[in-house]
């Protein structure tokens, strides 16, 4: 098992390596209808429920002081605790970033959630020590997030959650972000119309956090309804946001793009166990895998081919893309 994967091409955080602190099957408190990882294999409500198959601190902290001595870390942008999972079910994730600190030196460590379990006050106090705390909000009504979200049984409510996005935010030092997913989905699903609009504003406005991340679907999602929503909604949500929140507040997809910058690597391990490490992670095309890893499109594109042949990844096509995907 490895522990690290990419760096891939963020357009929110440029060259982001990734940190995996739950690992393969996918264990998460949602089953959202558009993750790129597809359906949850292990739908859960607390830590408790998995504690016994949380990997090794010692061993991630390790494989992240391994991985960063063979890049040029001037090819790096961020640390980003993410993967197959939400991170903050493995408890020890305070820990880990604090002893991984060093070793990041200049590096801001940032950390992607869906925000279930900062309601838990020993939750919110492990993640204090993250730079940057990227918390999903994709809802401001119960009905719309349990049917984006499909929270796991037993999981705290909407409200609850929104007030403890909040609390973070005024406990942590770091930055506090929104990322808030606009979609539409079955049967007339969408936060981008009517009453789940201005309720999912009015959630965002009254949290107040340092920044704003709106994006919509481009990768493959589990559910074949779903849609992603135009360049033109987005500015149009944008917009709107922007009536109370100053512009720098504001990031969107399609407008800010932080991807297209290479790696360098000094040394590095067997290409195609790199690749699957990736794709495990996250759906990429021939070119995400050409900057994650620094080689030429054509290794990564032939590369790429030889999984598919051996049933290592699979195809999906997006519109005019073409995304490879790993099953953990």
């Amino acid at each position: 098992m490895t522990y690290t994967y990419g760096p891939v091409s963020s357009w929110r955080y440029g060259r982001s390596l990734g940190v995996d602190v739950t690992t393969p099957p996918k264990k998460c408190t949602y089953n959202c209808i558009y993750c790129q990882l597809g359906p949850t294999k292990k739908h859960v409500t607390s830590p408790e429920d998995i504690q016994d198959e949380m990997p090794l601190s010692d061993e991630i902290i390790s494989e992240v002081e391994e991985t960063l001595s063979r890049l040029d870390r001037g090819t790096v942008d961020v640390l980003t605790f993410s993967g197959t999972g939400e991170p903050t079910l493995n408890p020890k994730i305070g820990s880990i970033v604090s002893k991984i600190r060093g070793t990041a030196q200049d590096l801001p460590i940032v950390l992607l959630t869906n925000a279930s379990l900062l309601p838990i006050k020993a939750i919110r106090k492990g993640v204090l020590e993250f730079d940057i705390v990227t918390a999903k909000f994709d809802a401001g009504d119960e009905d719309t997030f349990k049917r984006i979200n499909h929270p796991s049984k037993g999981s705290f409510k909407l409200h609850e959650i929104k007030d403890a996005i909040k609390k973070l935010g005024d406990e942590m030092k770091g930055m506090l972000a929104l990322e808030v997913m606009l979609l539409r989905g079955p049967r007339g699903l969408t936060n981008v119309k009517g009453l789940p609009k201005r309720a999912l504003i009015d959630g965002i406005l009254d949290i107040d956090p340092d920044l704003v991340q709106l994006y919509t679907p481009w990768r493959p999602a589990p559910v074949s309804a779903v849609r992603p929503v135009s360049i033109k909604v987005l500015r149009g949500f944008g917009a709107a946001l922007e009536q109370h929140l100053s512009p720098d507040k504001l990031w969107i997809y399609g407008a800010h793009d932080a991807r297209g910058k290479s790696v360098v690597w000094k040394t590095r391990r067997a290409l195609e166990e790199e690749i699957l490490s990736l794709l495990r992670r996250r759906p990429c095309r021939t070119v995400d895998v050409s900057h994650s890893l620094g080689i030429v499109p054509a290794a990564a594109a032939s590369t790429l081919e030889k999984l598919c042949k051996s049933n290592d990844i699979t195809k999906n096509e997006v519109g005019t893309d073409v995304f490879y995907r790993a099953e953990g």
